[in-house]
């Protein structure tokens, strides 16, 4: 089984839409993080089911919220580059991959 390796960019975007989210309802902002724990699980448990959107690029999007998580494969860790809003333009974020 592979690693899960969240990247420093990533857990920023993680930790800003939580603020974004908790500023508006702590409902809503656990109800994110859940929704971060369950693609993460999702990730870990079948790292392949997810559509390549990009080179080795995989996504996995986020349930009842915006977001999708985007990671990449290699043999023993999965790393995790992005969690981006839907909106966002993909060279607002992709220089990072």
């Amino acid at each position: 089984m592979r690693h899960l390796r969240v990247r420093a960019p990533a857990q920023r975007d993680i930790d800003l839409a939580f603020t974004w989210y908790l500023r508006r309802s702590s409902l809503a902002a656990e109800g994110f993080i859940d929704a971060i724990d369950e693609a993460f699980s999702l990730i870990v448990k079948s790292p392949e089911q997810y559509p390549v959107v990009r080179g080795r690029l995989r996504r996995v999007l986020l349930q009842s919220f915006p977001y999708a998580v985007y990671y990449k494969l290699y043999p023993k860790v999965i790393s995790v580059v992005g969690v981006i809003h839907g909106h966002r333009h993909p060279r607002a974020w992709l220089r990072r991959t």
